[in-house]
């Protein structure tokens, strides 16, 4: 199982999006941010979608966005 960070913004809204009813796996941080672990075969369905560049939060939020059909930037 692999982890990603990602920041308190975005796994709020990867719970709206839930098509399931959300079940929080993730843990927060001191900082603020979470660490959500992810499913290996998840892991590599991400890592083909990043960018160069890319942190695990960017990536994740792009993705939301397009899922919602907003502008990417």
């Amino acid at each position: 199982m692999k982890t990603i960070k990602v920041s308190d913004d975005t796994y709020r809204a990867i719970a709206e999006e839930a098509s399931l009813p959300f079940r929080s796996t993730g843990t927060r941080q001191a900082d603020g941010t979470w660490l959500v672990p992810i499913a290996d075969d998840t892991w590599e369905r991400l890592r083909r979608q990043r960018l160069p560049g890319e942190t695990d939060d960017d990536m994740v939020m792009r993705i939301v966005r397009r899922h919602r059909g907003q502008k990417l930037s």
